[in-house]
Parts: structure tokens; C-alpha cells; sequence
């Protein structure tokens, strides 16, 4: 959720509400220290930020070195595959570009503002990680200063419960990570097919459609297949010149040595809608063949402005809900009159991920959704008439109506409700009891605090102070 924090721009309406009363700007590990340390003796919490690109109101220092073979610190053995050890602050466009130098990729996410640290930290999704797992699940080794002010560094083989926490973890608990190394793969060729869709708004033939082009997903995604689909029911675009409901799925075949492997999946799809409801529809498309991740990225990456109040809220879905009965009626209601997102990001590399030392702290429904379906809502700012509304049913009405339908599953807690019911469960299923006990241990006098994170049951804002529960 984005509070009113003054941007650059002097129009825009702000409060001071978004900042600390203190601030450290650190750009090394010992200067981190230093702050930790200060923090701790002056019994002061930390929250972490590096670029700010969080939903959850949480936040999170960029230099790279590749590497042929990786033999993380204390271990006897060498991880012979590619890598990279980067600053945990770094930028996804600064990663991605340095990496295409060297005919080099990695499972990053598609926002250019967001960062190693807290993009790795909560799982991380990527146009690839239904073939090669989530971003977490590619992390070699950590470095970070832990909450005692020690500069450690965290993998398999030594201080090996932190470096199971911090992947999946969430950021801004455990410490402050200063470089991460991650797996790195050489570059591939992606098919992309973009495919736009607009019928009458609400009308039953959009879901109809709807209903029909969800239920092909796990078969696309059978095929390698991933996407990022847009569904708004009822939307005003500048070309359309009135209300219209409108779908619009950019699909990926990573690996692919030509456009039309892709579109020769895609097309029956397309054909099917447009002869089951002819003169109802009008569709677009659009194929094309990028030599690598990066080109791809400089194309389709977020560039959605700052200076918005909005609020998020997301789920999990496993493959057999998409064909489910009753999947339809809680997608309307999940969409609402502000539509949705629905990513095709999971798949077997996430399903089968084997992440180093046999597991991570990432959210077990991960392991078993085929897709991250979010939601959002704005308002004007400064008004707390239209927040309340909006906080209102992006919780307790659309989200709530995947909640329902799915309730052994969970949320991306990278991009989720703010204040998620039950966020233990929701963010780490199983996983939340071993995580609180690592906080104990690493941070027993809880240095670090961050809203909806391990152990932030432990403290409650009265007013405008943060008070420890006794």
C-alpha cells in the first residue's frame, strides 16, 4: 500500500506520515554496523529500504562479480554452474543488462525499481521461474548484518538456519543484506504472444470466455508456457471510446527457437472464442521472437508511475481451481469493478524446486499453485472516506472471495493485502514456527520490525508509538 510520502513532484498532496524520525543512509556493510549497533544500545527498531517497491509498507546496498563455479564460504564442495554476487540493493534492470553482456540471465522479476533484497527475500516470481523456480530458491549464499551488528556470511554449510530464513523469510526481519549470490543461466531466446480482447462490459460472453481461457492454463502451462494476463470487466480505454471489458494475456515460451512454436499453441484458443461468439469480440495480436530475458524486460517492464494511493491484495491458486465450478463466480467477485491480474509465473521449477540445502523458507503454497492472482484499488489522497472503501473490499470482499474458495493456500507476500488476516499462515503455512524461532535466536531483542512480518505479533502501534506486548 502507498501512503502519501512526498515525491519530487510539488502538486502532489503529502503528509509527513511516511517517514521515520530517524533515517541512516549506508551504502556498506560496516556502515550498517555501525547503525545496527546504534540501534540496538539506543533500543530503537529498524525497518530496511533500499528502492521502496513494497506493497506491504516494509523496506529493504548495486556491484557485481560473475562466476564460473561458486564454492560458498566453510564448504568443501563447488556448485559448478554459473553466478553472480551482487549488492542486495541492486536494480533488476541493472542485473539483467549486466548479465546480458555475457550472454548471462537470471530468474529476476519485471518491475525496474525493485531490488535483489526484497525481491529474493519473499520468494520472487520471474517470466521464467515456472522452469527454473522462484528467485529465492537460486540464492547461493548471503552476506548481512545480523542484529547482534555482526557481518556474516550465510549458506549451507555455515550459519545455516539464517540463510533457510532469509530465502522466503521476508526482508527487513533477519538482519540487512548487503550481497546475495545467485544462480545464473546462459541466455535463451523467449516467443511472446500478446493477445487483446475486448467485448461488451460485463456481459456474459466475457465470462464465458473468461471461464474457458483460465482452464487452458494448466495445459500452456504443460508446454513451458508462462503469462501475465489483465482482466478488467468493465473499463474505459482511450481507444475504445466507451466502456468495455477487457483481456489482455502476454504469454512466454522461454527457450524457443522461433515465434510460431508459441502462436501454434495460442491460436486453437483464439479461434475457439472467435467462432463460439462471433461478431462479439474484437482482438488484437501480436508475436514476437526476443533473443533474451533482457529485451523482453525493456519492453514489458512495469513503468507505472509513483505518487498513487493504492492497496493490494492477492492468492495463491492451484492448478485445479482454474477449472473448478465455482472458480468463475469467486473470480468476479475477486475482480470486482477494479479488475485484476492473474500471473502464470509457478509451474514443475517451482513445484520441484531444490533449492540449496534441501529447502528454503518460501511459501509452501507456492509449491503447489499454478497462479499469483492480484487485485488493487486507489483513491484520492488525503481521503480517508475513499481508503476505507477501498481497504474495505480489496480485503474483506475480494480477496476474501479466493480466501474461501481456496483456503489451504496462500498469498505472494511480496505483493499482498497490507495488514493480511492471518498473515502468519497466509505468507508461510508450515513454515512460520521454524521462522519464529530463528527471529528468537538471531534477533532475541527484536532490533528489526516490519509490519505483517515474523514475530510482528509481538509489538502493537498504540497511537503513534510501537509497544512491545507483554
Amino acid at each position: 500500500m502507498n501512503n502519501d510520502s512526498c515525491i519530487p513532484d510539488p502538486s502532489a498532496p503529502c503528509t509527513g506520515l511516511g517517514y521515520p524520525i530517524y533515517v541512516v543512509n549506508a551504502s556498506s556493510a560496516d556502515g550498517i554496523k555501525v547503525a545496527v549497533d546504534f540501534a540496538r544500545e539506543n533500543n530503537i527498531r529498524v525497518n530496511v529500504k533500499a528502492s521502496g517497491h513494497d506493497y506491504l509498507k516494509r523496506y529493504m546496498v548495486g556491484e557485481y562479480e560473475l562466476h564460473d563455479t561458486f564454492k560458498p564460504e566453510g564448504c568443501s564442495t563447488t556448485i559448478n554452474t554459473t553466478a553472480v554476487t551482487a549488492g542486495a540493493g541492486s536494480y533488476v534492470s541493472d542485473i539483467y543488462h549486466e548479465l546480458s553482456l555475457h550472454n548471462q540471465t537470471v530468474v529476476d522479476g519485471m518491475g525496474k525499481e525493485v531490488t535483489m533484497g526484497g525481491y529474493l527475500t519473499g520468494g520472487g516470481h520471474s517470466p521464467i521461474s515456472h522452469i527454473y523456480g522462484l528467485g529465492a530458491d537460486q540464492i547461493y549464499e548471503i552476506e548481512t548484518v545480523t542484529p547482534t551488528g555482526e557481518i556474516v556470511k550465510a549458506n549451507e554449510c555455515q550459519n545455516a538456519d539464517l540463510f533457510w530464513a532469509v530465502r522466503g523469510g521476508g526482508g527487513g526481519t533477519f538482519g540487512v543484506l548487503t550481497k546475495v549470490t545467485v544462480r545464473t543461466f546462459p541466455a535463451f531466446p523467449i516467443a511472446l504472444y500478446d493477445f487483446k480482447l475486448q467485448v461488451a462490459p460485463n456481459s456474459t460472453a466475457y465470462w464465458d470466455i473468461i471461464g474457458y481461457l483460465m482452464a487452458q492454463l494448466p495445459k500452456l502451462s504443460a508446454a513451458n508456457v508462462s503469462a501475465f494476463t489483465y482482466l478488467y470487466p468493465n473499463i474505459t480505454l482511450a481507444e475504445s471510446g466507451g466502456p468495455v471489458a477487457s483481456f489482455e494475456g502476454v504469454f512466454a515460451l522461454p527457450g524457443s527457437t522461433s515465434s510460431s512454436s508459441l502462436e501454434d499453441l495460442l491460436t486453437p484458443i483464439w479461434r475457439y472464442v472467435n467462432e463460439t461468439y462471433p461478431g462479439q469480440t474484437d482482438t488484437q495480436t501480436k508475436s514476437i521472437l526476443y533473443p533474451n530475458l533482457y529485451s523482453l524486460f525493456l519492453d514489458y517492464a512495469d513503468d507505472s508511475a509513483a505518487g498513487v494511493d493504492k492497496i493490494v491484495g492477492s492468492w495463491l491458486l492451484p492448478p485445479d481451481t482454474l477449472t473448478d465450478d465455482a472458480f468463475t463466480d469467486a473470480l468476479i467477485k475477486f475482480l470486482g469493478d477494479s479488475g485484476g491480474r492473474l500471473y502464470m509465473v509457478s509451474g514443475q521449477g517451482v513445484w520441484n524446486a531444490k533449492p540449496r540445502g534441501g529447502s528454503d523458507a518460501v511459501n509452501p503454497a507456492w509449491r503447489k499453485a499454478l497462479v499469483h492472482a492480484v487485485t488493487s484499488q486507489d483513491w484520492t489522497p488525503l481521503n480517508t472516506t475513499q481508503q476505507a472503501v477501498a481497504e474495505h473490499s480489496v480485503d474483506r470482499v475480494q480477496t476474501e472471495a479466493l480466501r474461501q474458495l481456496v483456503p489451504d493456500s496462500g498469498a505472494y507476500l511480496n505483493e499482498a493485502y497490507w495488514n493480511e488476516p492471518d498473515f502468519q499462515r497466509a505468507f508461510w503455512g508450515s513454515n512460520y514456527d521454524r521462522l519464529l524461532q530463528i527471529k528468537k535466536s538471531i534477533d532475541p531483542e527484536d532490533v528489526f520490525w516490519c509490519q505483517v512480518c515474523v514475530g510482528s505479533e509481538g509489538w502493537e502501534m498504540i497511537g503513534s508509538s510501537l509497544c512491545r506486548i507483554e
